[in-house]
């Protein structure tokens, strides 16, 4: 199932090229929990759209499924590389590999790949 929710998802957000996938889980009881953010921002209605196109292609009878489609927390973890290009100029706590948590405002956003 997680492929197809996958595909779906990716479909759905071919369709505003603004918004990405930061993270996609689905628990053993079907509970699909799909989080996005977006260069601009993530609207209430960026969540809907996304979650009818996931949701109207899936068949109920086949699989009961509980689907949540949210958006990316103000004090989540950045884990994606268009979440730095977005957050540039912001001030951010990033935690160093001795543990320390160093505060600081991001100046620039580089992706390795």
């Amino acid at each position: 199932m997680r492929e197809r929710v996958l595909e779906l998802v990716t479909e759905a957000l071919e369709k505003n090229t603004s918004l990405f996938l930061i993270d996609l889980s689905i628990t053993e009881d079907l509970r699909i929990k799909v989080v996005i953010d977006g260069d601009h921002g993530v609207s209430l209605s960026d969540c809907i759209d996304v979650s009818r196109a996931v949701e109207h292609q899936l068949d109920r009878d086949e699989s009961d499924f509980s689907l949540e489609v949210t958006s990316a927390g103000a004090t989540e973890p950045l884990v994606n590389a268009r979440q730095y290009t977005k957050n540039i100029g912001r001030k951010l706590k990033v935690k160093i590999n001795t543990g320390e948590i160093v505060e600081g405002i991001l100046s620039d956003a580089q992706s390795d790949t």
